[in-house]
């Protein structure tokens, strides 16, 4: 958690109503405090490349417009974030599957922060958890040599035939398992565990 045990949230939604009632909301929670608002997944990425989120709320048809350029690795650099989709309309299962968790704009309040702080709970109890166990599997270990290697999630994904969610999430797991965000970070995690050379 952040300052004053509030969680710092993240909102990418292209509505500015939905986007300014949801930080209103937050905000006025004891819980939440949002620490960033655009309007679209390539203005987050460029401004948040050093930023630190608890949660991550995201309308999720931008995943689906930005699938192929920037979207495929927003879960992998936040691994300790909650990725929560923001609904309210229809939304693609596989889409969705890629989130931790979702809102939906027509609940209650206080719903919302409810579900919203159960959300954060697993992903925070989840993280802890395998924080404690630095044993990958065997798969996180193929994904982590084929990062180290340099290979984007597509190029992981077809390489290993897995889809690319997930590649994302054995990259999250990683991420989380090792402590370590960084392509390079994990690179030297890679070379130091003998998983590839050091050439």
């Amino acid at each position: 958690m952040h300052s004053q045990n509030r969680l710092k949230v993240a909102i990418i939604e292209p509505s500015p109503v939905v986007r300014e009632g949801i930080k209103k909301l937050l905000d006025a929670s004891c819980e939440f405090h949002v620490g960033a608002l655009y309007g679209d997944l390539a203005s987050f990425r460029e401004n948040e490349k050093n930023a630190s989120f608890d949660v991550i709320l995201l309308n999720p048809s931008i995943v689906d417009c930005y699938r192929q350029f920037a979207a495929e690795n927003l879960f992998s650099e936040f691994p300790e974030a909650a990725a929560v989709a923001i609904l309210y309309g229809y939304v693609n299962r596989d889409t969705l599957e890629s989130f931790d968790g979702a809102l939906d704009i027509y609940d209650e309040p206080l719903t919302m922060v409810k579900k919203l702080r159960k959300i954060a709970k697993e992903v925070s109890n989840k993280a802890r958890n395998e924080a404690n166990s630095v044993d990958l599997s065997d798969r996180e270990k193929e994904i982590l040599v084929s990062v180290a290697q340099g290979l984007t999630n597509k190029e992981i994904a077809e390489k290993h035939f897995i889809s690319i969610h997930t590649v994302i999430s054995h990259r999250k797991n990683i991420s989380r398992k090792t402590g370590i965000k960084t392509v390079s970070g994990l690179t030297i995690y890679a070379v130091f565990n003998n998983l590839i050379p050091m050439s």
